[in-house]
């Protein structure tokens, strides 16, 4: 049964590497909903990863942006995958988690070649052999994505 979130985002945040070394960015202002109730984010740069175990050579995980009431954002890491894995390669494959009180504005995967490895936070995106692949996440014209 499908079932409709009360916490999403409306429009794109647009996510991209941060300034700073082991960062990420918003570059646009993002409109959001939780719990019914409207927000908006302004682009924010230098953002860090809030969670995440060491990611090993030749794997990929995806990292969900969220942002709460206050405008916090925080990451929840999926996953790690071989990067053989279908269905961990394939854009969109994870789901996304749910998490109370806070919406989904993106994610980030990082998918890693040989002698690569990825610790959230303390490895930057541009590193060799890191590939930070950028997804946004918005409803369509205020209908809330369903699950």
């Amino acid at each position: 049964m499908k079932t409709t979130r009360d916490s999403y985002s409306l429009g794109y945040a647009t996510l991209a590497e941060g300034t700073n070394a082991n960062t990420f960015k918003t570059t646009t202002a993002c409109a959001y909903v939780i719990n019914g109730q409207s927000y908006i984010k302004a682009a924010t740069d230098n953002l860090a990863f809030s969670t995440g175990t060491a990611q090993a050579v030749l794997t990929q995980a995806a990292y969900f942006v969220f942002v709460d009431t206050a405008g916090t954002v925080t990451t929840v890491q999926s996953s790690i995958q071989p990067i053989s894995s279908v269905a961990g390669y394939v854009a969109g494959a994870w789901e996304i988690p749910h998490v109370a009180d806070k919406a989904c504005i993106g994610a980030i995967k990082v998918t890693l070649a040989s002698a690569a490895t990825f610790t959230p936070g303390s490895t930057d995106l541009s590193a060799t052999n890191v590939t930070g692949t950028y997804f946004n996440f918005g409803d369509s014209y205020g209908t809330p994505i369903t699950y």
